[in-house]
């Protein structure tokens, strides 16, 4: 077997694992995971600095970041949130209330028709979700590689994963066109990861 169908492997293992874990989770422990989540973010030097963030409406089980999208909203920061594309490609588009959503691609929500696009060059800050990420900055997406084809646009040093404390480990196996984040922040702590 050769180095990256090894690696994929590894991911596919890490991957069951984790959304095992995450499912697991009850709507009552998300809830309150969400509070020091969004409270970390809010206190971090690069959301206060921040004017234009990108962030994503959670799945089932990811870190919930509905109360934080409020808080920033609140704040005045303009919020944008992934749009899928054909071809696995991603777009920003503008999120200016959680109440504009519908139901788009593969039942994530999403914005209507005739949202605002921002260039991933004029983002201030990406928080990225993850099924699991590494304190080395690598990362563990669902599989589909939006991420990795959106985040070569964006400076590496802006690139933060979102996720629930359980869901970080040393490393994550990784394949040359994975984008790795340069901290990752959850409900307890935030971690500079050792690109850094």
């Amino acid at each position: 077997m050769d180095t990256s169908s090894s690696a994929h492997m590894r991911k596919k293992e890490l991957r069951e694992k984790m959304l095992a874990l995450r499912r697991a989770l009850s709507a009552s422990m998300i809830k309150t995971m969400a509070v020091p989540l969004c409270d970390r973010i809010c206190s971090m030097p690069e959301y206060r600095k921040a004017r234009r963030i990108m962030a994503f409406l959670s799945m089932p089980g990811e870190a919930d970041l509905d109360r934080w999208i409020q808080r920033a909203l609140t704040d005045g920061k303009e919020i944008y949130i992934p749009m899928c594309l054909p071809e696995r490609q991603m777009e920003a588009g503008r999120l200016k209330s959680l109440e504009d959503v519908t139901e788009g691609a593969f039942g994530l929500r999403a914005l209507p028709e005739g949202y605002d696009v921002i260039s991933p060059e004029s983002i201030d800050l990406v928080l990225i979700p993850a099924v699991a990420c590494g304190r080395d900055g690598s990362r563990l997406g669902m599989g589909a590689g939006y991420y990795d084809r959106f985040l070569p646009k964006v400076d590496y040093i802006r690139r933060i994963a979102c996720v629930w404390d359980f869901q970080v480990v040393d490393s994550v196996p990784h394949e040359d066109l994975d984008q790795p984040v340069a901290a990752v922040v959850t409900e307890k702590r935030l971690i500079p990861t050792s690109r850094s």
